[in-house]
């Protein structure tokens, strides 16, 4: 049997051990934690994150891992979030998956009307968000200032995070029309408080841009607001400290763009109408009339 060349033993000699060493390179850390939530910070270098990855025994090699990333497409495609790894992977599929922002963790459809206020966005959080903590959500949330919406939100989500997914829904939502709050003459702070209470007072828009107009001419001539939804406005002149709760987009148009009208006074009455009125004593008519047993 003839004995290969000198040379070609040398070549796959190092063909093998290249393989070697790219095998142990891109395999899971013995120590993978298996079953667990890594994540993946916003803006962090390649280098940066290959060295945490190491820390916390998701891979073997940081050298082999940054290649493999560079390959598929370099540091400004890895995607930030939170990842879940229910076994071991290697850092040929890791890279891939970070590149794709193939995070695998189970989200919940959450539905938040308008109108509902932090307590009540904070129940639709139950034991499926194990880490959601309901008080922190209450006590730290801005009322007003979480946009009503659909969210797919992880089931991982915690109290801070959630609060910044709305936050942000609800600056992505107003910043095309912050123009038209300027024209307004008026503040942001003051829109959303009204907002808020056409919010709770009104169901359709002809009728929140109505009541916008009433509770704009009662702020101006120095008039307690008289809201139901809100009841400190019948004790106090002027605007409440803050939204009562979290308006819809319709609400926020109304309270920049009232209807003008000559009332003063309205009611929703038993047939679940709006009822406007020009005087007190019309108003009180209008008490008899549709709120009477």
């Amino acid at each position: 049997m003839r004995e290969l060349p000198r040379a070609k033993v040398v070549a796959l000699w190092t063909v093998s051990l290249f393989l070697l060493f790219l095998l142990w390179g891109i395999a899971p850390s013995r120590n993978f934690p298996t079953d667990s939530i890594i994540t993946v910070p916003a803006g962090s270098g390649l280098y940066s994150l290959s060295q945490m990855l190491e820390e916390r025994n998701v891979i073997s090699s940081p050298f082999w891992f940054r290649n493999i990333a560079i390959l598929l497409g370099g540091e400004r495609a890895m995607k930030a979030g939170e990842y879940y790894f229910s076994q071991p992977q290697n850092s040929i599929y890791l890279a891939w998956r970070i590149v794709r922002g193939k995070y695998e963790i189970e989200t919940l459809k959450i539905t938040i009307p308008e109108g509902f206020t932090v307590e009540k966005i904070s129940d639709l959080f139950g034991p499926n968000f194990i880490f959601f903590d309901n008080r922190l959500f209450v006590v730290s949330a801005p009322e007003g200032y979480l946009f009503p919406d659909t969210y797919f939100i992880p089931v991982t989500a915690t109290a801070s995070s959630t609060i910044k997914l709305l936050r942000d829904n609800f600056l992505r939502k107003i910043f095309p029309i912050m123009p038209e709050v300027e024209m307004s003459g008026k503040s942001l702070e003051d829109i959303i408080i009204i907002a808020s209470l056409i919010e709770g007072e009104a169901n359709n828009q002809e009728d929140r841009e109505m009541v916008s107009n009433v509770l704009w001419k009662r702020l101006k001539m120095g008039m307690p607001l008289q809201v139901d939804v809100e009841l400190k406005t019948y004790e106090f002149q002027g605007l409440p400290e803050k939204p009562i709760n979290n308006p819809g987009l319709a609400s926020i148009k109304a309270a920049i763009y009232p209807t003008t009208t000559p009332y003063l006074y309205y009611l929703t009455g038993h047939d679940d109408k709006m009822h406007y009125a020009k005087t007190f004593d019309e108003h009180k008519n209008n008490i008899s009339k549709y709120l009477s047993n």
